[in-house]
C-alpha cells in the first residue's frame, strides 16, 4: 500500500496552493496594485471584500482539487488545464499572466488567433507543458492525501465566481487578479459584456497647404514628472545635460496631461480628443480622424514605435482599425529581445536618428519606455547618482528612497536619451521633435501608495508633465523666448502637429483649437481627467493648479 503524506494536513495544502497560485498563477504586482488601488482611492471596504472574495476563490479551487467526488475533481482539473495554458501563455509572451486587458484585446482580435499561434507556438508549448506539469503534481498530492472534502462544499466555485465577476465588473476590470480558474473564462466574460465600440474612423476632410515639416516625431514618455527636471528646478540635477541646452528647446513649461491614466492620454493625442470633451461617454474617439491618418494624407510615412511591450499586442485602446493608417509598427522589445529593459528607450532614440535621415516625408508616434513603477529597472544600477534607493523589487515607498530612484530613472530615461537623440540629428534633417509624457507622477507620499491613476483625491503632480518642442532646423519660426512659460496642455499637441504637417492654420484653429505655434494666449484655466477617459467606474474632472515640486527645492 502506497505511503500517504499529508494524511491529517489540509491546512498546509491549502497554503501551499495558495503560494503557487499567488506567485504562478496570479502576479504579485498586479496583487499589490489592486490592494493599493482598492485601500487608498476606493475604500477599506471594497478591499475587505476584495480579500474576502479572494480567499472564497482560493477555498473553492482547494476544495474542488481535494473533493469526494471524483466527477467534479475531473471536472475541475478539465476546467484548470485551458485556463492555466492560457494564462502561463500570455506570461510567457508579454511578461504578465492573462488579465482583464488581454481579454479585450484578444476578444477585439479573434481573427488574428492563426497568426498568433504561428508567431508563438514555442511560448504556447511551454504554457501548456507547464500545465500538464502542474494537473500531475495536484494529482500526486490528492492521492497521497486522505482529507477529502464534502461534495456540496463545491458549491463554494460558482458562488465565489459570481462575487468575483461583479467586481471585474464593477471596476472595468481594474480588480481583476484571482486564480486562473477563475479569472480567465471571467475576464473573458466580462470583456465581451463591456467591450468598447471600434468604429471606422473618419476620413480625413481637408488636404494640406503646406509641404509641412520633413520629419515630424511626436516622443509620448512614460510617468515624466515636469516639476522634478532640472528645467524647472535648476538646483535638482536629474537632467543636466538638458538644461545646458535649454536655449536649443521651445520648452512650454508644466504642462497638464489629459488624463492621468496612460491609456487614456496617448488615445486622445492620437485621436484629437479634447480636455473640454471628457470623459467621452460616447466613445467618439475611436472614430476621430487619428493623427496618422492626418500623416498619411499628408503624405508621410508612418511609424508607431513601441517601447514598452513585446509580441504583436497593442495597447492604449489601438484597435487593428488603427493599423490600416501605420505603415510600420516597430518594438525594441521585438528586434533586440535580449536588450535590458532600461535599454529599450535608447534603441528608439537611434532608431529615430536614422529615419531623421530618410529620404521622405517620416512621421513617427513613440511611446517611450520611461520612468514607470518599478523606477529601478528602467536605469543601470551603476548610473545610480542620487542616493540611497529602492532595492528593484521594493513595495514600500519610502520617501527619500523613492525620489533618489525616480530622480536616478530621469537622468537616464531622458537626459540620457536627449543626449544621445540630439547628438545625431542635424539641422540639415529638416525635423520637428514634439516632446511630452503621458502622466506625472505622485511623489509626494510614502508608504504603500499608487502614484498615478488615482480616482480619489488626485493630486495635480499626476498630470504635470513636460512640453517641449525641439527644432534644430527652424523649421516652426518660433525663438525659444517667443512663449510664457505656463498654461499649456496636451490640447495644444494635436493641433501643432497638424500645422506642422502642412494643415491651414485657420482650419486647425476652427476643428481642434489654439497649436503651440500660433501667438493666441494659453489657456488660463486647465483641467483633466482623473480616471477612465470614457467615464467608466470612477472619475472627475480635476483643476490643474498649484503644482510643486515634493523636494521642496
Amino acid at each position: 500500500m502506497r505511503p500517504r503524506f499529508f494524511r491529517n494536513t489540509p491546512f498546509i495544502l491549502f497554503c501551499a496552493l495558495a503560494l503557487f497560485v499567488v506567485t504562478v498563477e496570479m502576479r504579485p504586482g498586479r496583487l499589490y496594485f489592486i490592494t493599493t488601488y482598492l485601500l487608498f482611492q476606493d475604500s477599506l471596504a471594497h478591499l475587505l471584500l476584495y480579500l474576502l472574495v479572494l480567499a472564497a476563490s482560493f477555498t473553492g479551487l482547494f476544495l474542488l482539487l481535494f473533493n469526494t467526488s471524483k466527477i467534479l475533481y475531473r471536472l475541475a482539473l478539465a476546467l484548470l488545464l485551458p485556463c492555466l495554458f492560457i494564462s502561463l501563455t500570455f506570461r510567457f509572451i508579454t511578461g504578465y499572466n492573462f488579465m482583464y486587458s488581454d481579454a479585450v484585446l484578444s476578444w477585439n482580435n479573434l481573427y488574428l488567433a492563426d497568426t498568433a499561434l504561428q508567431n508563438y507556438g514555442g511560448s504556447a508549448a511551454l504554457a501548456f507543458g507547464l500545465a500538464v506539469l502542474v494537473l500531475f503534481l495536484i494529482f500526486w498530492a490528492r492521492n497521497r492525501t486522505a482529507w477529502r472534502a464534502a461534495p456540496w462544499t463545491a458549491w463554494l466555485v460558482p458562488l465565489a465566481a459570481i462575487a468575483a465577476f461583479a467586481l471585474i465588473k464593477r471596476t472595468t476590470g481594474t480588480v481583476d487578479d484571482f486564480p486562473a480558474l477563475y479569472r480567465v473564462p471571467l475576464t473573458v466574460l466580462a470583456a465581451v459584456t463591456d467591450q468598447v465600440p471600434q468604429p471606422v474612423r473618419t476620413p480625413v476632410p481637408v488636404s494640406p497647404v503646406g509641404a509641412g515639416a520633413r520629419h515630424l516625431f511626436l516622443i509620448v514618455d512614460e510617468s515624466i514628472t515636469a516639476t522634478e527636471l532640472t528645467l524647472h528646478q535648476p538646483h535638482l540635477q536629474t537632467t543636466p545635460f538638458l538644461y545646458s541646452v535649454r536655449s536649443q528647446l521651445l520648452d512650454f513649461g508644466v504642462a497638464s496631461s489629459l488624463t492621468n491614466q496612460s491609456a487614456g492620454s496617448n488615445i486622445a493625442l492620437m485621436s484629437g480628443t479634447r480636455s473640454s470633451e471628457l470623459p467621452d461617454i460616447n466613445y467618439k474617439t475611436f472614430s476621430r480622424t487619428s493623427i496618422f491618418q492626418f500623416a498619411q494624407k499628408a503624405g508621410y510615412t508612418t511609424y508607431y514605435l513601441d517601447a514598452q511591450l513585446g509580441g504583436d499586442v497593442l495597447q492604449n485602446f489601438m484597435s487593428p482599425e488603427d493599423l490600416n493608417y501605420i505603415h510600420h509598427v516597430e518594438r525594441p522589445a521585438v528586434s533586440h529581445p535580449q536588450v535590458p529593459y532600461h535599454e529599450r528607450d535608447l534603441l528608439v532614440a537611434d532608431r529615430l536618428a536614422q529615419l531623421a535621415k530618410a529620404p521622405g516625408k517620416v512621421f513617427v508616434y513613440v511611446v517611450k519606455a520611461g520612468a514607470h513603477w518599478p523606477y529601478a529597472r528602467t536605469y543601470p544600477a551603476d548610473s545610480a547618482v542620487f542616493t540611497p534607493v529602492l532595492s528593484p523589487r521594493s513595495i514600500y515607498k519610502d520617501r527619500e528612497r523613492t525620489l533618489n530612484t525616480y530622480h536616478n530613472s530621469l537622468r537616464w530615461t531622458v537626459d540620457h536619451f536627449w543626449r544621445r537623440l540630439m547628438g545625431s540629428i542635424s539641422p540639415a534633417d529638416s525635423t520637428v521633435v514634439v516632446y511630452t509624457s503621458d502622466h506625472g507622477q505622485n511623489l509626494s507620499q510614502a508608504g504603500i501608495s499608487l502614484t498615478h491613476a488615482s480616482v480619489h483625491e488626485t493630486s495635480p503632480q499626476e498630470a504635470a508633465v513636460p512640453l517641449w518642442i525641439w527644432d534644430p532646423g527652424h523649421l516652426t519660426g518660433l525663438s525659444p523666448t517667443a512663449k510664457p512659460r505656463k498654461g499649456y496642455s496636451h490640447d495644444h499637441i494635436f493641433p501643432t502637429l497638424l500645422q506642422l504637417q502642412g494643415y491651414s492654420p485657420a482650419w486647425v484653429r476652427q476643428h481642434y483649437g489654439a497649436s503651440l505655434l500660433d501667438s493666441l494666449g494659453p489657456s488660463s484655466q486647465r483641467y483633466f481627467l482623473a480616471g477612465d477617459i470614457f467615464g467608466r467606474g470612477p472619475h472627475s474632472l480635476v483643476p490643474f493648479q498649484g503644482v510643486g515640486s515634493p523636494t521642496g527645492q
